[in-house]
């Protein structure tokens, strides 16, 4: 392959070639006074695009933990619980989400999501992981040892 040198100073097509060639590679473009001009891999930021404006995955909205595991570890906040209790413990709700919507607290422990056992969050996520968006489901928690039920509109 030849070398050609260029003035991209002086020839505008050579410079737009430039910028074209060294976008498409990932390579950032820089003026002389550190501006970067082009930075970024066109094909990546295309894939990424494609990625995000595909099908939602359904999201609850919670950050939770192993029931289990967390109250063995918190006695006091198993205490209106009944022994053995399995499922996720909800330490937070974010706003306006699935899970707030629905009326889940921290404190809550989910027990049951669309008629199935949840033992852990592993299971849970198994179990948000066959949802669509525009999906409702029963969600069964345990609320200072009552159990209550409510349903998710994902």
């Amino acid at each position: 392959m030849p070398f050609v040198e260029k003035d991209v100073a002086q020839d505008m097509a050579a410079a737009m070639e430039m910028i074209r060639r060294s976008g498409q590679q990932g390579v950032p473009v820089v003026a002389t006074d550190s501006e970067v001009i082009l930075g970024f891999d066109q094909v990546a930021l295309a894939r990424l695009a494609e990625r995000l404006s595909g099908p939602k995955r359904p999201a609850l909205g919670l950050l939770g933990a192993d029931a289990e595991s967390y109250l063995a570890r918190h006695p006091e906040a198993a205490a209106t619980l009944p022994p053995d209790t399995k499922g996720v413990f909800v330490g937070a709700v974010r706003p306006d989400t699935v899970a707030d919507r629905a009326g889940i607290r921290p404190g809550d422990v989910v027990v049951a999501l669309a008629g199935k056992r949840v033992r852990g969050m592993a299971t849970m996520d198994q179990l948000i992981g066959t949802l669509a968006a525009g999906d409702a489901v029963s969600v069964r928690f345990l609320r200072g040892g009552e159990d209550q039920t409510a349903t998710l509109q994902f």
